[in-house]
Protein backbone atom coordinates (compact mmCIF):
# COMPACT_ATOMS: atom_id res chain seq x y z
CA UNK A 1 0.00 0.00 0.00
CA UNK A 2 3.18 2.36 0.60
CA UNK A 3 4.50 2.20 -2.59
CA UNK A 4 0.51 3.26 -4.06
CA UNK A 5 0.65 6.18 -1.98
CA UNK A 6 4.07 7.32 -2.60
CA UNK A 7 2.86 6.83 -7.05
CA UNK A 8 -0.21 9.04 -5.47
CA UNK A 9 2.05 11.64 -4.41
CA UNK A 10 4.37 11.94 -7.12
CA UNK A 11 1.63 11.94 -9.75
CA UNK A 12 -0.48 14.66 -7.86
CA UNK A 13 3.04 16.72 -7.72
CA UNK A 14 3.24 16.30 -11.55
CA UNK A 15 -0.78 17.16 -11.78
CA UNK A 16 0.52 20.73 -9.98
CA UNK A 17 4.14 21.10 -12.51
CA UNK A 18 1.09 20.52 -15.37
CA UNK A 19 -1.11 23.52 -14.20
CA UNK A 20 2.06 25.50 -13.32
CA UNK A 21 3.20 24.53 -16.97
CA UNK A 22 0.11 25.19 -18.40
CA UNK A 23 0.24 28.81 -17.12
CA UNK A 24 3.73 29.58 -18.49
CA UNK A 25 2.46 28.85 -21.71
CA UNK A 26 -0.77 31.19 -21.06
CA UNK A 27 1.30 33.53 -19.85
CA UNK A 28 3.31 33.32 -22.88
CA UNK A 29 0.64 33.28 -25.28
CA UNK A 30 -0.25 36.48 -24.04
CA UNK A 31 3.23 38.06 -24.43
CA UNK A 32 3.08 36.96 -28.15
CA UNK A 33 0.07 38.76 -28.74
CA UNK A 34 1.21 41.82 -27.28
CA UNK A 35 4.85 41.36 -29.52
CA UNK A 36 3.17 40.52 -32.78
CA UNK A 37 0.56 43.63 -32.25
CA UNK A 38 3.48 46.09 -31.73
CA UNK A 39 5.69 44.58 -34.58
CA UNK A 40 2.44 44.57 -36.81
CA UNK A 41 1.78 48.15 -35.69
CA UNK A 42 5.75 49.33 -36.81
CA UNK A 43 4.87 46.71 -40.15
CA UNK A 44 7.76 44.47 -38.81
CA UNK A 45 8.10 40.98 -39.68
CA UNK A 46 6.28 38.51 -36.96
CA UNK A 47 8.99 35.71 -37.34
CA UNK A 48 12.32 37.00 -35.91
CA UNK A 49 14.37 33.75 -36.39
CA UNK A 50 17.57 35.22 -34.96
CA UNK A 51 15.83 35.56 -32.21
CA UNK A 52 14.64 32.10 -31.84
CA UNK A 53 18.16 31.11 -32.10
CA UNK A 54 19.06 33.42 -28.95
CA UNK A 55 16.38 32.22 -26.83
CA UNK A 56 16.92 28.71 -27.12
CA UNK A 57 20.25 29.19 -27.37
CA UNK A 58 20.19 30.74 -23.41
CA UNK A 59 17.28 28.02 -22.44
CA UNK A 60 20.14 25.61 -23.18
CA UNK A 61 22.76 26.92 -21.28
CA UNK A 62 20.92 27.37 -18.32
CA UNK A 63 19.49 23.93 -18.71
CA UNK A 64 20.43 22.06 -15.17
CA UNK A 65 22.74 18.64 -16.28
CA UNK A 66 20.64 16.08 -14.65
CA UNK A 67 16.90 18.04 -16.10
CA UNK A 68 15.80 17.52 -19.27
CA UNK A 69 18.36 16.53 -22.32
CA UNK A 70 19.18 19.21 -24.81
CA UNK A 71 17.87 17.25 -27.78
CA UNK A 72 13.93 17.44 -25.88
CA UNK A 73 14.34 20.99 -24.81
CA UNK A 74 15.06 21.52 -28.46
CA UNK A 75 12.08 19.71 -29.15
CA UNK A 76 9.67 21.34 -27.13
CA UNK A 77 10.82 24.74 -27.80
CA UNK A 78 10.78 24.29 -31.72
CA UNK A 79 6.58 23.07 -30.79
CA UNK A 80 6.27 26.18 -28.18
CA UNK A 81 7.92 28.42 -31.04
CA UNK A 82 5.44 27.16 -33.57
CA UNK A 83 2.99 27.63 -31.41
CA UNK A 84 4.27 31.04 -31.26
CA UNK A 85 4.21 31.76 -34.60
CA UNK A 86 0.75 30.42 -34.60
CA UNK A 87 -0.93 32.54 -32.37
CA UNK A 88 0.87 35.91 -33.97
CA UNK A 89 -1.12 34.69 -37.21
CA UNK A 90 -4.36 34.20 -35.71
CA UNK A 91 -4.19 37.59 -33.77
CA UNK A 92 -3.85 39.42 -37.23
Amino acid sequence: MEDHEQLARWRAAMDVCNLRLAAVLHERARLVHTIGAWKHARGLPAVDPAREAEMLARILAAAPADGCPAACLREVFAAVFAAGRQIAGAAR
